[in-house]
């Protein structure tokens, strides 16, 4: 094969690639987009802080006499 027709099947091969790449990109664009960009849902845990007891020492020596 002479090289005119190397680089003549090897700018076919390509430009059919490319065509099949583009084709590609069109079908699975919206699909990868709904996948990677799926909204996510954070839940927070609701979670109170522990209240000190009512009878602490410190409520004891501040003016409960005692």
């Amino acid at each position: 094969m002479a090289l005119r027709n190397v680089l003549s099947l090897c700018g076919r091969v390509g430009l059919v690639v490319a065509a099949f790449m583009f084709v590609a990109g069109i079908v699975a664009g919206p699909v990868l987009e709904k996948i990677l960009f799926s909204p996510l849902s954070v839940t927070e845990r609701n979670v109170q802080p522990a209240l000190p007891p009512s009878d602490t020492p410190s409520e004891r020596q501040a003016g409960k006499p005692g």
